[in-house]
């Protein structure tokens, strides 16, 4: 086995591990809004992706291919938790803006004259 087929093999152990800590995760979490906070993991696992199709392939179109989708993933990523967060608040709670009468703590202004 050459060095590169042992770096191939382990992006690609860590990609998986990445996703699999990912799902278990989200189901070790008793609050939707918990189990948001792991899907960055898998996100995060496509950047090893990438540079596993790197180190796989070298400077090909493949290569450059799977860069962007792994940029795209991580952008979008932190907007479909935020959405979904936000959906998971209004079903809860029938509204997403803080008032006085929720069940969930927030942080008011601290700007206030006491």
């Amino acid at each position: 086995m050459t060095a590169r087929t042992i770096t191939e093999a382990t992006l690609l152990v860590i990609v998986v591990l990445l996703c699999w800590l990912g799902c278990a995760g989200m189901l070790r979490m008793r609050e939707p809004t918990q189990s948001l906070h792991y899907l960055a993991l898998p996100a995060m696992a496509t950047v090893v992706l990438t540079a596993a199709v790197f180190v796989s392939t070298g400077n090909s179109s493949a290569a450059w291919k799977t860069l962007f989708i792994s940029i795209t993933l991580l952008a979008i990523n932190s907007v479909v938790a935020h959405a979904t967060a936000r959906a998971i608040r209004i079903r809860k709670l029938g509204h997403w803006e803080p008032r006085d009468a929720d069940p969930i703590e927030f942080v008011r202004d601290t700007k206030e004259p006491q």
